[in-house]
Order: structure tokens, then C-alpha cells, then sequence
């Protein structure tokens, strides 16, 4: 009786093993995993730039007390030029020591650096719903005091609606390739059983602008959006 009593789990074992391989194999199913890509041009209509005012002297009040002014005519000729005050946010601000190294402000010591001075330095992101007008903007803001301006980025502000033929695109070139690789395989394309996607920009115009007297010459030229979706296809006999 005990050799029989031992036998009878390990025959479980046995057949719940292979049940599960009996499940795992009608459970499998051939897939092709692949990408579908497509663009559509558009031309931007937002403007993202930083313009700031940085400003220099021995004293940290008296530099503040300078900064905030011309600041402050900044702003106001920025509002004066047709900016919303919900399109000016400041975006950086500081009080920072300069030292005799580094500093026209200099002054000598035996023990190394000393502080000669003080920089202050205050930006705003300005948005910019006319871009018509970002020359003139950027020129206005540079005559009131500005000596600071970066970052200048051109938006597409709709660019969900603009994708969405793209997205049908995209699968469709998914499908495509996935039609060549079934083919090859001598099987045939079955159901979409998974699909994501991933968007972005791939071109659209990121510049530099540098504080001139004349007035500045900026093209927004045209923004390339891209969809590239991941999708995997069953593969059928």
C-alpha cells in the first residue's frame, strides 16, 4: 500500500503539468510587433521667449532698486505692445554676490576673493498670440531696458486636431509593413490585439535672440509633427 500511496501525488503532478501546457499552448498566439509612422506639417501660432534684466553695482540695494525699475518698464512696455498680463509670468529672480575675480567692480586682498559687488537678475516667459508682432515685441522690450532674451519656441497650439489624420495614417503604415512580414512568413494578418502611441514635435523652430538696436527679424517658419504608433497584429495560417 505505502509504494501506492507515494505514487498518487506525483501522477497529480503529472497531469495538472499537462494540463497547464495543454493551456499555455492554446493560450499562444503568433504576433508581428511593429511601428507605423506619419508627419503633417503646420505652421505655428504661439510664442514662447524669455526676456530678463540683469543689472550690475557695488551695492545690493541700490542694484535692486535699478533692476526693479527698468523691470518694471519692461513690463509696462510689453503690456503697452498689446501683452495680456496672464501671458507675463516671472520666471526667475535672484541677488547674487560677484566677486573681485570675476567682477569689474574689483578690488584687491591679500586673502583671495572678496565681494565687489552685486548682479541682479529678474526674467519673464512672455506668450505671444501674434506672432506678427514678435519682432516689434522684442525690439519694444530691449528700448525699455531689456538685455536678456532666449529661448524664443514656436507653438502649434491645436496640434491634437492636426493629428489626428496622421493617427490613421500611422496605423495604416503599421498595417503595411505588418502585411509584408506576414506574407513572408507564408501566414496571413489577423486582429489588431494592441496598439499605443507616442507623439511630439520633430522640427518647429527653437532660436536665440541677441539684444539689437534695429528692429528684429524673426521667421517662424513651419513645425513638422510626427505620430509613431506601436501595434502587434495576430498572425493566422
Amino acid at each position: 500500500m505505502l509504494p501506492s500511496f507515494v505514487a498518487r501525488p506525483a501522477l497529480a503532478a503529472l497531469l495538472l503539468a499537462g494540463a497547464l501546457g495543454a493551456a499555455q499552448a492554446e493560450d499562444f498566439k503568433r504576433v508581428v510587433a511593429i511601428n507605423g509612422e506619419a508627419t503633417v506639417g503646420a505652421k505655428p501660432d504661439l510664442a514662447y521667449v524669455s526676456i530678463g534684466v540683469q543689472s550690475a553695482g557695488k551695492v545690493a540695494r541700490d542694484v535692486l532698486t535699478a533692476n526693479s525699475k527698468a523691470t518694471g518698464e519692461v513690463l509696462a512696455a510689453l503690456k503697452a505692445a498689446g501683452i495680456d498680463a496672464k501671458d507675463l509670468q516671472t520666471s526667475g529672480f535672484s541677488v547674487q554676490p560677484a566677486s573681485s575675480q570675476n567682477s569689474k567692480f574689483s578690488s584687491s586682498s591679500e586673502d583671495g576673493p572678496t565681494i565687489a559687488g552685486y548682479t541682479v537678475s529678474n526674467t519673464v516667459n512672455v506668450t505671444l498670440r501674434d506672432l506678427p508682432k514678435l519682432g516689434d515685441i522684442l525690439d519694444k522690450a530691449v528700448s525699455a531696458g531689456a538685455n536678456s532674451i532666449e529661448g524664443i519656441q514656436f507653438i502649434v497650439s491645436n496640434q491634437s486636431v492636426l493629428l489626428d489624420g496622421a493617427r490613421k495614417t500611422a496605423l495604416d503604415d503599421a498595417r503595411r509593413k505588418a502585411e509584408i512580414y506576414a506574407k513572408a512568413s507564408g501566414l496571413r494578418l489577423g486582429k489588431l490585439v494592441d496598439l499605443s502611441e507616442n507623439t511630439g514635435p520633430i522640427g518647429g523652430g527653437l532660436y536665440r535672440a541677441k539684444a539689437v538696436q534695429d528692429s528684429v527679424p524673426i521667421e517662424s517658419g513651419e513645425s513638422t509633427l510626427n505620430v509613431t504608433v506601436s501595434a502587434r497584429f495576430e498572425l493566422e495560417d
